[in-house]
């Protein structure tokens, strides 16, 4: 039999149970036995079981990812770095608070006199927190295995949106995607904290009401759905028309018009211009979307019902977006990355029942 360890004390293994386990237990075992204390000897039992791997590579893609785009994008004049903080930048990008009121508060506290520096370690602090949380909602949808490597594929879908500088942006990212969990996991109180700091971040937070609507209410029940759909709503407004009453820039529109540059770019260009920019629409999620709706009638109701506002979506963001930034889309990349994983499990099982019963190795 194996020897096992009482609870605060090491692994003494005798040479019966060193036999009995596999080679990996065997190298747990041992690398335990070296260390003099419990603390060093449970890190270094972490150390030799690899779990800290997928952290590392998380960790490197969001410092790269944050290299690639300092290098990919410029900073509008009339909402650069040093205006957002300042709360001088134009309508409506100074409404958008919470990220450059903390890289402010940041570039204060170290003495940053430039504030790219408070910037880039928050950028990657924001990107290595949001392939966490992208690990943990594709838990739920996929196979844990292919829940470990999809946020990775931020490394291929970001960089195809760089273009201008905004600080807000992988915030948006994050909080939406932990509000994501939340509603799949019913906790409503973190969630409503969450959808605050997202109303703070970025006004499109909005539609997180819709989509708390759209697959809580068969949980929830119809009346306690819509008492906390309003209650949210309220916030929204509230947040929304306070900015607006203590924030007056001088410069820019409170809301801009861009349908008619979003038609002009869907249809027009030079040579092969609309496929160009149809391409680069569909790149702007790696392509995804072409995965996602395969064998629709297998996704998860969760994620089905969370799609029933991406029409909604897409009509907003025509009037109001610019279509040649495709981080308009970020708010949807949690959603397409489960429902594209969802699509290839079923590839795979599709793959694997249609194989003689030799060829199946796994």
């Amino acid at each position: 039999m194996t020897a096992r360890a009482e609870p605060g004390r090491d692994v003494i293994a005798s040479p019966a149970a060193m036999e009995a386990t596999t080679p990996r237990e065997k190298s747990l075992i041992s690398v335990r036995n070296r260390a003099p204390g419990t603390t060093l000897a449970r890190a270094w039992a972490w150390l030799a079981a690899g779990r800290w791997a997928i952290h590392a590579l998380y960790l490197g893609s969001a410092v790269l990812i944050t290299s690639i785009y300092w290098e990919a994008t410029e900073q509008l004049y009339t909402a650069t770095l040093d205006k957002f903080v300042a709360g001088s930048a134009n309508k409506p990008f100074a409404y958008r608070v919470l990220m450059p009121y903390i890289i402010g508060v940041v570039a204060e506290l170290n003495g940053f006199g430039n504030m790219k520096f408070a910037d880039i370690p928050l950028r990657i602090c924001t990107l290595f927190g949001t392939m966490i949380l992208l690990r943990r909602w594709l838990r739920h949808f996929v196979h844990p295995l292919l829940a470990d490597v999809m946020p990775l594929l931020l490394g291929v879908i970001l960089p195809w949106s760089f273009l201008f500088y905004w600080p807000y942006d992988f915030a948006g990212l994050l909080l939406w995607t932990a509000c994501l969990i939340c509603l799949v996991e019913r906790r409503y109180y973190l969630y409503l904290l969450l959808f605050i700091l997202g109303v703070l971040n970025r006004e499109t937070a909005f539609f997180l009401i819709l989509i708390f609507a759209a697959t809580q209410w068969e949980t929830m029940g119809r009346a306690r759905t819509l008492r906390w759909a309003g209650a949210q709503l309220a916030i929204w407004l509230a947040i929304f028309t306070t900015l607006r009453l203590f924030i007056h820039p001088t410069d820019g529109e409170g809301v801009e018009i861009h349908v008619l540059d979003n038609l002009i770019y869907l249809v027009s260009g030079y040579g092969l211009g609309p496929f160009e920019h149809w391409f680069r629409l569909l790149a702007g999620l790696g392509f995804l979307w072409l995965l996602a709706p395969w064998h629709w009638s297998k996704k998860s109701v969760f994620l089905k019902r969370a799609c029933w506002v991406l029409p909604g979506f897409f009509l907003v963001m025509l009037v109001v977006a610019r279509f040649v930034e495709t981080r308009v889309w970020y708010e949807w990349i949690p959603i397409a990355m489960a429902l594209s994983g969802q699509s290839l499990m079923e590839f795979m099982r599709r793959e694997q029942t249609a194989k003689p019963a030799s060829e199946n190795l796994f």
